[in-house]
C-alpha cells in the first residue's frame, strides 16, 4: 500500500485532471463531501467545484497553496477501491483532514493496472485554520503504516535479509538492491546507512556485506538476454522512466542509473527474476541504451510494419494488428490511431478502411456458414461484398445445438401471433432467401436453415405476409433483400428475386462495434 502526497496547488488544478480523466472513461467520481449546494448526480463542471474549494480556502488567505491531493495505490486487485476509500477516510482523520465540514472528493481511477484513488480536499480546515503539515511526508508513511499494520523495523530487517539473496559483485550493487525496495543508502565511516522517509531505519556494517560479495562468474547467457531486452524496448519507450517501469513490471528488472538525474554516467542492471545485479555497460553502454528514437522514426517504423503484416496476411484484423503492434512496439491502435508517449498517429484511410472490412470479414465468418446461401445471407447482413473471403465450414458450428434448442423451446410456448415478436426479443433474425428460412443468432454467432432442424416455418408466414404488404425493412441503410441478390449475382448464386428480411422494432448492440437495426 502507497500514499503518495501529490503536489500542492493554488488554483485546485487536480480538479480538472481527476474529471477530465471521468470524461474519458479512465475515473469515476466515488465520493463528494461538503460541497455544499453541488452533489454527485447534479449537473456540474469541474470549474464548478474547482470554485467551491477555492471560496472555502478563502478563509484563510496567508496560505498561498491550498491544494491537498493524495494518491493511494495497493498493488494489482489487493484491494477494492471500496476499500481504499475506506483507509483514506481513516488516513484523513490521522492527518488532520477528517473533521466534519472539511470537503472531500474521491475518485477511483482504472486506467493502470494497480488500483489506486486519487483524493483532493483543503489544506484548510473548516474553522479557517491551516492544517499541519509538519513532517508530512513522515507522517504519512506511519500513519499508513499503522493503518496496514506493518512494523518499519521488521520491514527493513527483512529487505536487508533479502538483499543478501542476490548475487553482488561490489557495495554499490548492494546498495542499488536496497534502493528497488525504497531505500536511500549511503555510506558513513564503516556503515551502510538505509533511510526511508527521511528517518534512519538501520545500519549495516560494510564489512558484513564485503563477506557476502560472490566470486562466481555472472551469468552470461542471462547478460545476452537483458542486452536483446533492453534494445528492442529502449526502441519501444518514448524516455528513461518509460523504459525503466517496462523492464520493472514485464521482466521483473530495475535500472538503477548512477550520477545525476539528468546525465547518469553509468547504471546497474537489479534482475529479480535471477536474483542477480549487472553492471549495465557490461550489457549495453548507458549512451546507446538512451538513445531512444523520436517520434517521427517510431511512427515511421510503426508504418512500415502494419504494410508488411498486412502484406503477409490479407486478412489481418484490428484485434490481430494490436497484439502484433503490442509485442513489438509496445502500443496498440485506438480509433485510427497510434499512440506513442504524448504523440498519436492517424493511419492512412486505405489501412484503417482494409481492417475495417477484414474486421467485418471476421465477424461474418464467425458465424461458421455451411453452405453457399448461408454466405450469402451473411455477406447481405454486414454489407460485405467479397463473399469469396468468407469460408464455407464443413461442420456447423459449435453452438447451433444451443441455438436450436432454444428456437424450439419458443416455437413450443409462443403463439403464433407472437412468435415473431418473441424471435426478434430473444435476439433473433429471420430472413428468407430461396423459399428457404434461416434464422441468425448474434449472441451465439449461428445461422441454421430453420427447415433443417424440423422448425415449423409456416408458423412464420402470416407475420410475413402482412410484412410483405409495406416497404422492405432495411438494415444499416440499406435493402438487405437487394443486397442479396446482389451479393448472390457476384458469386453466381441463385437470384431469384422472392427474397425477404423480416426485422422487428427497435436496435441492438452486437460485437465489434456493430449496430443493427431490427
Amino acid at each position: 500500500m502507497i500514499a503518495t502526497i501529490l503536489p500542492s496547488s493554488a488554483n485546485f488544478h487536480a480538479v480538472e485532471y481527476n474529471e477530465r480523466k471521468v470524461a474519458q472513461g479512465r475515473a469515476e467520481l466515488l465520493e463528494m463531501s461538503n460541497f455544499g449546494y453541488i452533489a454527485i448526480g447534479d449537473a456540474y463542471t469541474w470549474e464548478d467545484l474547482t470554485s467551491f474549494l477555492l471560496d472555502y480556502s478563502s478563509k484563510n488567505g496567508r496560505i498561498k497553496y491550498p491544494q491537498f491531493h493524495l494518491a493511494i495505490s495497493c498493488r494489482g486487485n489487493e484491494y477494492t477501491q471500496e476499500e481504499l476509500v475506506e483507509i483514506a477516510h481513516q488516513y484523513l482523520r490521522d492527518m488532520g483532514y477528517g473533521q466534519p465540514g472539511q470537503p472531500l472528493l474521491i475518485y477511483g481511477h482504472h486506467d493502470t493496472d494497480n488500483n489506486h484513488i486519487h483524493i483532493i480536499t483543503s489544506r484548510i480546515d473548516p474553522h479557517g485554520k491551516k492544517i499541519d503539515h509538519n513532517f508530512e511526508k513522515r507522517r504519512s508513511q506511519d500513519v499508513i503504516n499503522r493503518i496496514m499494520g506493518v512494523d518499519e523495523s521488521q520491514r527493513v530487517g527483512e529487505a536487508v535479509s533479502k538483499a543478501f539473496q542476490y548475487q553482488f559483485t561490489t557495495i554499490p550493487q548492494f546498495t542499488a538492491i536496497l534502493e528497488t525496495m525504497g531505500y536511500e543508502c549511503y555510506t558513513e565511516d564503516d556503515e551502510i546507512v538505509l533511510k526511508r522517509n527521511g528517518e534512519v531505519q538501520e545500519k549495516v556494517k560494510i564489512q558484513l556485506v564485503e563477506s557476502k560479495i560472490s566470486q562466481e562468474k555472472q551469468d552470461k547467457k542471462r547478460m545476452a538476454q537483458l542486452k536483446a531486452i533492453l534494445k528492442k524496448y529502449r526502441d519501444m519507450s518514448a524516455n528513461r522512466q518509460e523504459l525503466q517501469d517496462v523492464m520493472k513490471t514485464k521482466f521483473g528488472v530495475s535500472l538503477v542509473f548512477l550520477g545525476s538525474k539528468d546525465s547518469p554516467y553509468g547504471y546497474l542492471i537489479v534482475d529479480h527474476h535471477t536474483k542477480a545485479v549487472f553492471k549495465g555497460s557490461d550489457v549495453v553502454k548507458v549512451k546507446e541504451l538512451l538513445q531512444f528514437q523520436s517520434n517521427e522514426e517510431r511512427f515511421k517504423q510503426i508504418d512500415a510494419f502494419i504494410d508488411q503484416m498486412l502484406d503477409d496476411n490479407i486478412n489481418l484484423t484490428t484485434k490481430e494488428l494490436n497484439r502484433l503492434l503490442r509485442r513489438q512496439f509496445g502500443t496498440k491502435l485506438l480509433n485510427g490511431n497510434v499512440r506513442y508517449g504524448d504523440s498519436s498517429y492517424q493511419l492512412p484511410e486505405h489501412i484503417l478502411t482494409t481492417l475495417r472490412s477484414n474486421d467485418r470479414r471476421a465477424w461474418l465468418q464467425s458465424f461458421c456458414p455451411t453452405n453457399e446461401q448461408e454466405r450469402i445471407v451473411l455477406c447481405a447482413i454486414g454489407n460485405y461484398n467479397h463473399p469469396e473471403r468468407i469460408t464455407i465450414q464443413s461442420t456447423p458450428g459449435a453452438n447451433v445445438s444451443k441455438t436450436v434448442s432454444h428456437l424450439r423451446c419458443i416455437f413450443d410456448t409462443t403463439s403464433d401471433d407472437a412468435l415473431v415478436d418473441k424471435l426478434h426479443e430473444d435476439g433473433y433474425v429471420i430472413t428468407r432467401a430461396d423459399d428457404h428460412y434461416y434464422c441468425i443468432g448474434f449472441a451465439n454467432r449461428t445461422i441454421i436453415n430453420m427447415s433443417d432442424y424440423g422448425l415449423d416455418v409456416k408458423r412464420l408466414q402470416p407475420k410475413q405476409a402482412q410484412k410483405q404488404q409495406g416497404q422492405r425493412q432495411q438494415i444499416t441503410g440499406s435493402c438487405v433483400g437487394r443486397t442479396i441478390d446482389k451479393v448472390a449475382k457476384q458469386r453466381g448464386g441463385s437470384n431469384e428475386s422472392n427474397r425477404e428480411w423480416e426485422v422487428g422494432r427497435g436496435g441492438y448492440e452486437v460485437d465489434e462495434g456493430w449496430s443493427l437495426k431490427r
